[in-house]
């Protein structure tokens, strides 16, 4: 046996060993006399390890790679977590010693592969380091103009009654150079008479070295414990697209017919819209801060007002990440005349430890100041907390007053979750806005404390349920209490929910309500709805459908009938996307006499070098322009929903992530049979307020079938070449002298040989214009001898 052969056999006897050690047990006689050592075996015999002493290895952190690093391995083959693994790893460090990091955290695993030469560690995240951000890659720049807007118009007659509304909610701006500039408006008529409302007017840009954002102008002061003051000043605070926030709340309703909402927070509109017969959700609607109440107004189709309250302490726990803000400037809309101190806000928010954070604030002003605390804590598994503290005090009247609250979030187990918040605060305390109040009687009007509890749970046989209550107390005594609750459940195809609301306390012109659905598609883009709703009014008994037209237009049509009175209303709409705009329109018939009619339109209009484009959605801070040659009616899916390009080309990329990644698109399918593209998708890397382009490269095929004669009107010989003026092979002749061209405008002149031998010029007569649903074309050439060639 000679030497190589030998080694051969070494190894695949060492390859045996490794793959079978845990399920044999070696016979050292037997490994001897194949020439292996016993001790090596009843090494390999614990599974694949690294030899002691140092490796270079390529080491990877919960799947992501982390480079080519030096590791340790001790005796028994063990990876030593040393500085260096913690260094090449962006691990924390827990500790001097090899054992140190494990036994910080114990969840950590450790994958050896020596056959690849690898290590693999899947640690939890709080052992991960939160390493600085590189900005430097991102896309920047870009000059454009926008207007973003929002109409929406209703209008109901009841008899002689007739009610008209009309809001137009507006937002103008440019973004040049990484500045972000914008001014929001807000118009509303009533019966015909109009109130416009200049809401606010700003300039902002972020600076990514410091990773901190400059905002001037009419903007809202930022503070993680303080209640927030509009202002006209400037502020200087971190990205918020660096690290993580609070998002819009979230508001829940009845309806008992078309209605309009108002959202309010400290005597400010916030949001305006119009909702349908029945519950309602609106999300991310926009907040001056969380810690005041949103007083909600739905006006119903009748001129009827309801009103009620969502508790502060219902809005969500908001979760103060890493970040700082500093701002001043003059408080603006304060409701009192004369009143608009100068305003200075700091406030900073810092990580103790993994699951904790302590923030805290001060605001100053001309006859206030306030200072607060927070701390925000995952205690335990499935649980967040926060705890806040405020103490103010305003000259005018003399008041020193405290606020405490706290929050805890807590998932029980698989099933259930829950919440709940407390807050109280003594009788002279107040916020910035109230710091002018000086009549007694309206101090005991206000807030004492509010507590809420929510519920929730989920099983796969009884579905997801969830529900809260909430109540307040005033100084003088007054309660106010709301109850809400939902449910779903699918059962198959048919999907079941219930919703109701109860105004167990105070003011109760909304009334109780309750609601219960069910909807069971019956083929594509069809589904058949039946509601049952009890409220102030009786119990009504309602039947509808909705589906789609086509990808881009929606309808609804239902029927109801009110129980007591045994009247039967009917109401339907259709919504469509279109490539400028979001549309809608609505019709209400309650009875004779009695009827209402909406419609929205919302979207926005970007201005650039070279016109206008249109875009079906509001546009975001960050924003882009993508053309595709002259190309029409091209869909593209974009992070802000499906875009189509106008005549020219053009479509606006409503929403792109700030500091973040956002994928790009064309639907392929919906290109014109004659294009080409060469490349479809793009992922885009954009800085705040840049306005990057996007330019996908296609051409314009004219694709033909031909069926090819001679002068002698004979059919070409199959497998004839076809080629250019240059000689190049463009095609071969197929069977009954038929050509495929793939692309006539490349190639306008081909030629190719009879069967004399003879080359021959093609002659096709085509239409001006090839049709774009048509993959390829069909004609009749005539291959024809030129004489100077023969």
């Amino acid at each position: 046996m000679t030497a190589a052969r030998a080694s051969v056999l070494t190894v695949l006897a060492l390859m045996l060993c490794t793959r079978w050690a845990n399920a044999m047990t070696f016979d050292s006689q037997t490994l001897r006399l194949r020439g292996i050592d016993p001790v090596l075996a009843a090494y390999l015999s614990q599974g694949a390890r690294f030899t002691a002493g140092l490796h270079a290895v390529r080491l990877s952190v919960n799947g992501q790679p982390k480079g080519i690093v030096q590791a340790r391995f001790n005796a028994d083959g063990t990876l030593c977590i040393d500085q260096a693994v913690r260094n090449a790893g962006e691990l924390i460090d827990a500790g001097a010693g090899c054992n140190a990091f494990v036994d910080h955290f114990p969840e950590t695993r450790i994958e050896p592969l020596p056959q690849t030469g690898e290590v693999k560690l899947l640690v939890p995240d709080s052992a991960v380091r939160i390493a600085a951000a590189d900005l430097s890659g991102f896309t920047r720049g870009g000059v454009a103009g926008l207007l973003n807007y929002d109409v929406q118009g209703l209008y109901n007659q009841f008899g002689a009654q007739r009610n008209r509304f009309l809001s137009v909610n507006t937002e103008a701006g440019v973004n040049a150079g990484d500045w972000v500039l914008r001014s929001r408006q807000f118009h509303s008529s009533v019966q015909g008479k109009g109130t416009f409302q200049h809401r606010e007017a700003y300039a902002q840009r972020t600076f990514s070295s410091q990773q901190a954002m400059l905002q001037l102008g009419q903007i809202n002061l930022s503070n993680p414990v303080l209640s927030g003051a509009r202002v006209t000043g400037a502020q200087w605070m971190s990205e918020p697209a660096l690290r993580t926030g609070g998002n819009g709340a979230r508001v829940q309703g009845i309806a008992a017919t078309q209605a309009r909402v108002d959202i309010r927070q400290g005597g400010v509109p916030l949001y305006s819209t119009v909702v349908p017969a029945g519950p309602f959700e609106l999300n991310d609607v926009p907040q001056l801060d969380r810690r005041r109440d949103l007083e909600v107004t739905v006006t119903e189709a009748d001129g009827e007002r309801r009103v009620f309250t969502v508790l502060a302490a219902t809005l969500g726990l908001d979760l103060p990440s890493r970040g700082f803000a500093l701002g001043i400037g003059q408080l603006r809309d304060a409701d009192r005349k004369g009143y608009q101190p100068w305003v200075m806000s700091a406030g900073s928010s810092y990580p103790l430890a993994p699951g904790a954070s302590l923030s805290g604030g001060a605001l100053i002003a001309q006859g206030y100041h306030a200072a607060g605390a927070g701390l925000s804590l995952e205690p335990w598994s499935g649980s967040r907390a926060q705890g806040l503290i405020q103490a103010a005090h305003a000259s005018e009247p003399a008041t020193y007053g405290l606020q405490g609250s706290i929050t805890l979030n807590q998932q029980l187990g698989a099933r259930w979750s829950a919440l709940f918040s407390a807050g109280r605060q003594s009788l002279g305390y107040r916020d910035l806005i109230d710091g002018a109040w000086s009549q007694d009687p309206a101090r005991n009007s206000r807030q004492r404390d509010q507590y809420a509890v929510g519920l929730g749970w989920t099983h796969p046989w009884t579905g997801s349920l969830s529900s809260t209550w909430s109540t307040a107390t005033a100084f003088d005594g007054r309660r106010s209490s709301r109850a809400q609750i939902n449910w779903g459940r699918r059962l198959g195809p048919v999907a079941l929910t219930a919703s109701g609301q109860w105004q167990a306390a105070g003011r109760k012109g909304l009334g109780n309500a309750f609601h219960v659905s069910t909807s069971l598609p019956l083929s594509a883009g069809f589904t058949l709805r039946s509601t049952v709703r009890h409220d102030t009014t009786g119990v009504r008994l309602g039947s509808g459908v909705q589906g789609r037209w086509d990808e881009r237009t929606q309808y609804r049509v239902a029927v109801e009938r009110a129980g007591r009175e045994g009247t039967v209303s009917y109401n339907g709409g259709v919504s469509r996307l279109t490539q400028a705009s979001q549309l809608d329109l609505g019709y209400a018939h309650h009875g004779p006499g009695r009827q209402g009619y909406s419609a929205a339109a919302r979207g926005a209009v970007v201005l650039h070098e070279d016109g206008f484009t249109l875009s079906p959605y509001p546009l975001q801070d960050t924003f882009g322009l993508l053309t595709l040659e002259n190309i029409a009616g091209v869909r593209i899916d974009t992070p802000g929903g499906s875009v189509w390009t106008d005549r020219q080309g053009r479509a606006v990329l409503p929403q792109l992530a700030p500091f973040g990644r956002s994928n790009v698109q064309v639907a392929t399918a919906s290109l014109p049979r004659n294009v080409d593209i060469q490349q479809g998708a793009a992922m885009i890397q954009a800085a705040r307020g840049a306005v990057p382009r996007v330019k996908f490269p296609v051409s314009v095929t004219r694709r033909l079938l031909l069926q090819v004669l001679d002068d002698n009107g004979r059919r070409l010989e199959r497998g004839a070449n076809v080629s250019d003026e240059h000689g190049r092979l463009i095609t071969l002749v197929q069977e009954n002298g038929v050509i495929f061209v793939p692309d006539f405008h490349a190639s306008p002149e081909l030629w190719s040989r009879t069967l004399d031998d003879q080359p021959c010029r093609l002659h096709v007569e085509l239409s001006s214009a090839a049709d774009p649903q048509a993959y390829y074309e069909k004609a009749t050439a005539q291959c024809r001898v030129d004489e100077g060639q023969s």
